[in-house]
């Protein structure tokens, strides 16, 4: 169960950023088959997922609360399932990010202030054990939790396999019948009466990776929505990447308790 704090900081960490197939005969079909078994569903998403080390584009974001629009330009490096790491601008830096799945470091110049903090505890009572593969999933197209693990029911839909956890977090995942990637995904947080869902668009091959190009998060509460708009440019998987993060002296360190107050 997720209290209102741990499901707060879920939202603000999702906002800062702001397996082969078994199968001989690949699938292919323009509408969902109606008895492919749930097993074979999750064996040819997980074939068309994304594989990488290291990961880095460039990414543009309008957030929209439905009261003002900001535009924002981020530069996402991603060692996989280990660090990913932001660097925003309007014109001008004004942050940076660093997610490890022990610990989150981020500044900003406009307060100037930091955090550093350490998230393990946090993650583990929201049932998620390596953050950064969690936000690396939702960046790039994959199911948040993990779809080998866990039960899954299939709903049926003209369109779509649709597969919905049957435990913990609501979850829905849409695949594509006939490319089975991801087009979206919902997640439903009970204590929280919230729905995030992400949209994914406008998939390209880049050196042999299908990635998406545009990403959609929605996050719907009551009669509010917040909408974050993600569009990727230069993808690249470089052999060596680094992570800077230096915090400048004359910061005031924060923690996340006193950010959500």
């Amino acid at each position: 169960m997720m209290n209102n704090k741990t499901g707060k900081i879920f939202i603000l960490l999702l906002l800062f950023f702001l397996a082969g197939c078994s199968t001989k005969k690949k699938i292919v079909s323009d509408r969902p088959i109606n008895d492919l078994e749930i097993s074979e569903i999750i064996k040819n998403s997980k074939k068309s997922e994304l594989k990488f080390q290291n990961l880095r584009n460039r990414v543009k974001v309008e957030f929209n609360d439905g009261r003002s629009t900001q535009t924002v330009s981020l530069s996402l490096r991603a060692l996989n399932q280990e660090i990913i790491w932001i660097s925003a601008s309007m014109i001008v830096p004004i942050a940076k990010i660093l997610l490890s799945n022990e610990r989150i470091i981020f500044y900003e110049k406009f307060q100037k202030t930091y955090i550093n903090q350490e998230i393990d505890i946090i993650m583990n009572s929201l049932g998620i054990k390596n953050p950064v593969k969690s936000f690396q999933n939702l960046l790039l197209g994959k199911s948040i939790f993990d779809i080998n693990r866990g039960s899954w029911e299939r709903v049926e839909n003209p369109n779509y396999y649709v597969l919905k956890s049957s435990k913990g977090i609501q979850t829905s995942l849409f695949i594509n019948p006939k490319t089975f990637l991801l087009d979206q995904q919902r997640i439903f947080i009970p204590m929280l009466s919230s729905l995030i869902t992400i949209d994914y668009s406008n998939y390209k091959n880049i050196e042999d990776k299908i990635v998406p190009n545009n990403v959609l998060i929605s996050y719907l509460r009551g009669n509010k929505i917040i909408k974050i708009n993600l569009k990727y440019s230069q993808f690249d998987f470089p052999n060596n990447l680094t992570f800077p993060m230096e915090i400048p002296t004359d910061y005031k360190i924060k923690t996340l308790d006193e950010i959500l107050k």
